[in-house]
């Protein structure tokens, strides 16, 4: 570690790390959904209970020590604090979880999330007390420190906001449900009777599951965002009504 001229802002530091491994543990979640159910399931859960579990274990398990705790001990190196920070973690939600629920169960269920949660966290705030230019820049100019509680927001905008507008079809396997369900209601009324079925297929990756084209086939949603009705025939579409709610 190289010896460290500028004073570290602990805190804002630690929020940013902590909030930089939240979004990026999601994003891995979001991931393995994909890989293992072909989308997500129940994100919006996931992203609200650890977003709050996590909030909780900042402000309780987090704050103290890292104001406490002396920076320039060996325990902060980067190829050490990842591990001190994910057993930290790993712990905290044992506490958290099993304090709650009671249960053996949940909290084995999501224990490995919780675990990369805090070893992001620590990869991610040793590097930065790292780097003299970084703390010096922080430290000259503190309108930066203003990024770290926004944080949560700007990786919020930008993973659940504007990759979703941009791009829709690259990013719809990966995103929760609600803004799954805002692409199929601006990707639907670009499709007309007598388009390819596989063609609205490869504009929502997932969505319509891997039933057969071939023949009769019928598609029904409703949510809170709209209904529709799709009939499909040899893999053209005979009918595609949808009627947005208010």
């Amino acid at each position: 570690m190289p010896i460290r001229t500028q004073k570290i802002p602990k805190q804002i530091l630690g929020f940013f790390s902590i909030s930089v491994a939240w979004t990026s543990t999601m994003i891995i979640y979001a991931v393995y959904q994909v890989i293992k159910y072909g989308k997500t399931e129940d994100m919006e859960m996931m992203l609200f209970w650890s977003a709050l579990f996590v909030f909780i274990g900042w402000v309780i398990f987090i704050i103290f020590p890292l104001t406490r705790l002396d920076h320039s001990r060996k325990m902060f190196q980067t190829k050490i604090f990842p591990f001190v920070t994910g057993i930290y973690a790993g712990g905290v939600y044992t506490l958290l979880i099993g304090g709650l629920f009671r249960s053996p169960e949940v909290i084995i269920m999501f224990l490995v999330w919780a675990i990369v949660i805090g070893v992001i966290f620590g990869f991610t705030y040793s590097l930065l007390i790292s780097s003299n230019k970084l703390l010096r820049l922080v430290n000259r100019k503190p309108a930066l420190q203003l990024l770290s509680p926004l944080s949560p927001l700007i990786f919020l905008g930008l993973f659940w906001w504007l990759l979703p507008s941009l791009f829709p079809t690259a990013v719809f396997r990966f995103m929760p449900g609600r803004i799954q369900r805002s692409i199929v209601a601006r990707t639907l009324p670009k499709f007309r009777k007598g388009d390819r079925l596989s063609s609205l297929k490869g504009s929502l990756p997932g969505y319509f599951g891997d039933d057969d084209a071939n023949g009769n086939w019928a598609f029904e949603s409703d949510n809170e965002l709209f209904n529709c009705k799709i009939e499909v025939k040899n893999d053209t579409i005979q009918k595609l009504d949808i009627r947005f709610k208010q």
